[in-house]
């Protein structure tokens, strides 16, 4: 019989309360012999509160998943990452893996590698969320320190992005690549909608590259653990780097 995790186990701290998408797709994307290891944390309407309160949460579930074998542990939520300070997310991570014993890494520091080695300059967003949040997650962007061209929301709520329509991902990709013919990247936000089976559509049909923050987790997350082969369906991201 295979063991489970015979090739690596990545922990994820998951920032939605109820978490359904995530999971789906990791599955998707990693090759047999990986496993996820998931902690759920506070966020159910992400107030300011229950970031912090997400945050603290997500060290304490970071040393179960070391205790529990993970072979790297990724610290999920780019609210939760950036409300101690972009300055700050290295010291945190490396004090953290040096306090359990095993490799640690951000979803922030995931997606800004990613959209590095892709090449980004000009990033254009589609996000879940609502259009009150178009501001945050513009801002998110520049953080990360690429130039924002242009953003879309798909108007969900928090807790109903997993009933989003799976044809939003490449719509809406669609309207901004449209709307903002300069931006050279794409860049669908959040981790937790359906994303994973439009990424190759979108970059041959818009000749862009594309980075989600569910892929971006992934791929940081198997490199970080020493799977190193090709991945296809799933973008160049994880295809070429």
């Amino acid at each position: 019989m295979t063991i489970l995790g015979n090739r690596a186990r990545i922990g994820y701290c998951s920032p939605p309360f109820v978490t359904e998408t995530f999971p789906f797709e990791f599955y998707m994307m990693v090759p047999d012999g990986v496993t996820l290891l998931i902690t759920t944390l506070e966020i159910r309407t992400r107030t300011k509160e229950e970031v912090m309160a997400s945050h603290q949460r997500s060290l304490e579930a970071a040393k179960y998943m070391a205790d529990a074998g993970a072979d790297v542990v990724v610290l999920g939520g780019n609210p939760i990452n950036q409300s101690l300070g972009m300055e700050n997310i290295t010291d945190v991570t490396n004090a953290l893996a040096a306090e359990i014993g095993t490799k640690v890494v951000t979803s922030t520091a995931a997606q800004t590698e990613a959209l590095n080695l892709l090449g980004a300059k000009k990033v254009a967003q589609v996000f879940c969320y609502e259009d009150s949040e178009k501001e945050r997650h513009t801002n998110s962007m520049r953080n990360l320190g690429f130039e924002p061209a242009g953003i879309l929301a798909c108007g969900s709520d928090f807790q109903n992005i997993g009933r989003l329509d799976g044809q939003l991902a490449l719509t809406l990709s669609r309207q901004v690549k449209q709307e903002n013919p300069d931006a050279d990247a794409i860049h669908l936000g959040s981790a937790h909608w359906a994303t994973a089976h439009a990424i190759d559509q979108i970059e041959q049909e818009l000749d862009v590259s594309v980075m989600t923050s569910q892929q971006a987790i992934v791929w940081k997350a198997l490199r970080t653990a020493g799977i190193t082969e090709p991945i296809e369906g799933f973008g160049r991201l994880l295809r070429e780097f």
